[in-house]
């Protein structure tokens, strides 16, 4: 019912987790014999492994079923429906983030490296605070040089709906260098692997890895950076969440608050662009002082 509305690779995604981890142990039964402990056994199962996140999502996607299972009177109650406190309430590994403090020494770092697609993907991320996957997979068709925004279409967008990036001319320097290299390509991270791929999420990883940050920072990493940063430095939430495209919390305000706030996220990228070089030309100062200099804003 749901795949139609769903990234055709998450869809198999998720498949391939419920026939890894799901299937094996509770597949069997019929849905009106499974019971709590059964599907708190699956999924404490997968935590222990190590893979907390993964122990998460499976929680999430039997829900699902069941909750559809019970709307079809297939089954009685939903079994999935509240396992809080069930795993442990530890920082995700896979998101793992330096402390701002650091982040002088990390950009030195980065400018330090050959120049390659990892150094380039590890600046744009920190400069546009999208995913990876939304980087690696970008294509320069949705960059309009012109208005100076990056136009990410919802089919790549982990919620689902259009989003525009504002590109500081810090960014707009960054993918001139890039455009010398695969502008006649169909991925600004094309991968030579294939005429229509890009590189993988491996590259940023191993780059980072290769700095001596294993399990210390991730690509993810850089938008809670900036997040910490910018929250700090006093520009509004709202601005900063939707630059991030987050999904608001609340639905009903969701559904009624469609700003865009193009115009005050153009200023607050380049003003952050501004500051990472500021940074990075003082990195010898280890600790950094966040002020509220943005007060026309509150």
């Amino acid at each position: 019912m749901k795949e139609g509305g769903l990234n055709p690779k998450y869809s198999k995604q998720c498949l391939v987790r419920m026939e890894q981890h799901v299937f094996p142990r509770i597949g069997d039964l019929p849905i009106t014999d499974i019971t709590i402990p059964d599907v708190v056994e699956v999924v404490e199962a997968i935590g222990k492994r190590g893979t907390v996140e993964t122990a998460k999502r499976m929680k999430q996607l039997m829900g699902q079923i069941f909750r559809y299972a019970a709307q079809r009177g297939l089954c009685q109650h939903n079994p999935a429906a509240d396992l809080r406190d069930i795993l442990p309430s530890q920082e995700d590994k896979h998101h793992a983030c330096i402390h701002p403090s650091e982040l002088p020494d990390l950009m030195a770092k980065i400018e330090a490296q050959s120049n390659n697609f990892g150094k380039y993907a590890m600046k744009l991320l920190m400069l546009t605070f999208v995913r990876t996957g939304e980087l690696i997979g970008a294509k320069w068709e949705e960059i309009n040089w012109d208005k100076e925004e990056w136009y990410i279409p919802k089919e790549r967008m982990k919620m689902k709906r259009p989003h525009v990036v504002p590109l500081s001319s810090q960014t707009l320097a960054i993918l001139k260098q890039l455009q010398a290299y695969t502008g006649n390509k169909t991925h600004i991270f094309h991968s030579a692997a294939s005429a229509s791929k890009h590189i993988s999420n491996g590259t940023v990883l191993m780059g980072l890895r290769r700095m001596g940050y294993q399990n210390k920072m991730t690509g993810h990493g850089f938008r809670t950076l900036a997040s910490t940063i910018l929250n700090e430095k006093g520009y509004p939430p709202d601005i900063i969440e939707r630059q991030l495209a987050h999904e608001d919390e609340d639905k009903i305000r969701s559904a009624y608050n469609r700003a865009e706030y193009l115009l005050e996220r153009k200023k607050m990228m380049q003003e952050y662009a501004n500051f990472l070089d500021e940074m990075l030309s003082n990195s010898k100062n280890k600790v950094l002082q966040f002020e509220s200099e943005n007060k026309k804003y509150q």
